[in-house]
Order: C-alpha cells, then sequence, then structure tokens
C-alpha cells in the first residue's frame, strides 16, 4: 500500500514539540526576507505549514495527494489555524495555483518523487508562482550520502503513544532503473500484545544537490544556501541525513544562460 494514501500512518511520527521546532527553523531560515504570503505546494498532512501557519503568514496548501490533504485541513483545525487547501500537482502549478507568493516551498522530500527529466519542470513551476526577489525553498533526504552508504535497513527507536508504543521499520531497496523504494514497516504495541502490522512503500528519484543548483543558477536565482534540515546555522552537510535549501528568485526578468546539468551517478546496485 502506497504510504501517502494512509495520512494517519504518516502522521504517527509527529508531535507539537516537532511542530515548535520546526517554527523556530523557518523563523531563523527567513531572516531578511519579506514574508505575508506562502505556498507549500507538497503540503502532505501539513505538518510543514503548521508552523508557517503560527508565525502568521497567510498559508496556501497544495498537494496532489486527496487524503493527504483531507488530513491537512483536519489537522490544521484541530489546532484552530487557517489556511487556503487546493489540490495541485507540483508540475503545473501555474495550471491550478493563484496569485504569487513570497516563499514557495517543496517540503518533506517531495522533489524526489519527481522523475530526473521533470526535475527541472518541477523547479520551473515553483518559480513561475514565486514572487521577484522571493525565496524558493526545499528540503531533501542527504541523496549522495544514501547512494555512497547503500545502507538497507533501518530500526528506530520506539514511539511511546498514551495506550503503548509503535515500531517503525525501513528497507530501502536500490532499483535498477535508480529509483529507490522505501518500505515502511509499522507495528504497534498496546500493553504486551501486537494490535496491527502495516506495511507501505514510497518510490523515490535520487537527485544530485549540484543538479539542482545549477538548474537554479541558470533561472538566475542567487544567494543559494544549504543547511541541516532544522538547524538553520549548521552549513556542513557532509553527514547530515536531511538537508534544507534556499534560493532567491531574481528581480529582473533578465536570466543567465541555462547551463547543462551535472549527470546523476548511477547507484551502486547491491
Amino acid at each position: 500500500m502506497l504510504y501517502y494514501d494512509v495520512p494517519e500512518a504518516y502522521d504517527l511520527f509527529f508531535n507539537d514539540s516537532y511542530t515548535e521546532q520546526t517554527r523556530s527553523f523557518f523563523e531563523k531560515l527567513f531572516v531578511g526576507h519579506t514574508m505575508r504570503g506562502v505556498l507549500d505546494c507538497t503540503c502532505g498532512t501539513g505538518q510543514m505549514s503548521l508552523p508557517l501557519a503560527r508565525m502568521g503568514l497567510h498559508v496556501t496548501a497544495s498537494d496532489i495527494n486527496l487524503h493527504m490533504l483531507k488530513k491537512a485541513r483536519q489537522n490544521f483545525a484541530a489546532q484552530e489555524l487557517m489556511a487556503t487547501f487546493q489540490r495541485a500537482d507540483i508540475l503545473e502549478l501555474d495550471k491550478t495555483v493563484r496569485g504569487t507568493f513570497d516563499a514557495v516551498l517543496a517540503t518533506g522530500n517531495s522533489l524526489a518523487h519527481v522523475q530526473p527529466d521533470a526535475l527541472e519542470t518541477a523547479l520551473r513551476q515553483m518559480d513561475s508562482v514565486l514572487k521577484p526577489g522571493g525565496l524558493l525553498y526545499f528540503d531533501s533526504l542527504n541523496w549522495e550520502l544514501i547512494l555512497e552508504r547503500q545502507q538497507r535497513f533501518y530500526l528506530f527507536n520506539p514511539l511511546i503513544r498514551d495506550k503503548g508504543r509503535v515500531n517503525y521499520i525501513q528497507v530501502w531497496d536500490y532499483n535498477r532503473d535508480d529509483s529507490m523504494t522505501f518500505n515502511f514497516l509499522i507495528f504497534e504495541e498496546i500493553g504486551d500484545k501486537i494490535v496491527s502490522k502495516r506495511q507501505f512503500y514510497v518510490i523515490y528519484y535520487p537527485f544530485q544537490r549540484d543538479t539542482v543548483t545549477v538548474l537554479l543558477e541558470g533561472m538566475g536565482y542567487t544567494d543559494i544556501n544549504v543547511c541541516r534540515l532544522g538547524d538553520a546555522d549548521q552549513h556542513d552537510i557532509s553527514e547530515a541525513n536531511w538537508y534544507a535549501l534556499t534560493a532567491v528568485k531574481p528581480l529582473s526578468e533578465e536570466l543567465e544562460p541555462v547551463h547543462k546539468a551535472p549527470m546523476r551517478p548511477r547507484a551502486t546496485k547491491r
């Protein structure tokens, strides 16, 4: 079963502490930028949109998955926060999203859902609804580190819930077409009994950070910065599992020549 079709399972690993930490992260990341209206164009269940609303920003939250979008509405309502919700594909934002924004964000490692030949399209679609001088943002797994290590099994610490705990395992498959399948195994316990066992999957298309940087530079973007996700002051991401990238859209319409992006190395098969 596709992980994103079961949003209640996706939301098991988020809490109020995560929301506040993410809010603090965004506040530091946005220093020096005028922020009023922002678009999270891959909002999922809204877990990274909620902190933006807590900052007093006008949030538009869009996603292609209706299950996730419905859960995002519920999460905002539960916290008595407001947002504009819309179903939209990141590859067709100019057709579905109205207006322009001070920041356009692709959160939750979402760019890796885009196939390699559509990566530039995704960035240009984000650009199409971003104001001149605005901030483009995405966060991502550190694919270079993942492909170097070729690790397959990830056993996470149990998540303690009110009535028991949730055990969480990931198994990563490195596919022949250079995509990756993440398998999620979730076991929920109450007392000394396992009350549910669920298995989900997600397919990703790893990309190089340099590929995105070259594309953005070709679009005229400046002030391209990378930091650890959650720590805006830490720019050494060589050993970071996740990172966030921001870039500033040029004020003028004159763009620099587009440079050819470097080829993504093929993963070594196990």
